[in-house]
């Protein structure tokens, strides 16, 4: 049970603490509404889930190497900035991704929706 808490303690203190992490949030809560109401299917659910917990854990991920540099060194230092810089990097990667996902399931939708 303690193991629990300290994860919600972490997701919490990055919600309050990272603008980007509210954004992200804000972007799964706006999907979950448009999935609830197209009415997508099963399998759309699982795609969208899987971006949705990829983008997030990605995201605590990369604070929380963020946090460690910043712990490490308050100087400006190239391999800590390389470090910051790709771990961003995997974010953009993974929320590109769920991007691209999100197009395909929703772009049709929409077209529908404004075409008929």
């Amino acid at each position: 049970m303690r193991s629990f808490y300290y994860a919600f303690k972490g997701i919490a203190s990055a919600l309050q603490t990272e603008f980007n992490m509210r954004i992200h949030v804000v972007a799964a809560v706006l999907v979950i509404l448009a999935g609830f109401y197209f009415q997508i299917a099963a399998a759309e659910w699982m795609m969208i889930v899987l971006c949705i917990c990829s983008v997030l854990a990605m995201e605590l991920i990369n604070t929380a190497i963020e946090q460690l540099c910043n712990h490490v060194t308050a100087e400006v230092h190239p391999a800590i900035k390389k470090i910051k810089d790709i771990a961003a990097a995997a974010v953009l990667v993974v929320a590109a991704g769920s991007l691209a996902v999100a197009l395909i399931i929703f772009l049709p939708k929409l077209i529908s929706l404004f075409t008929t």
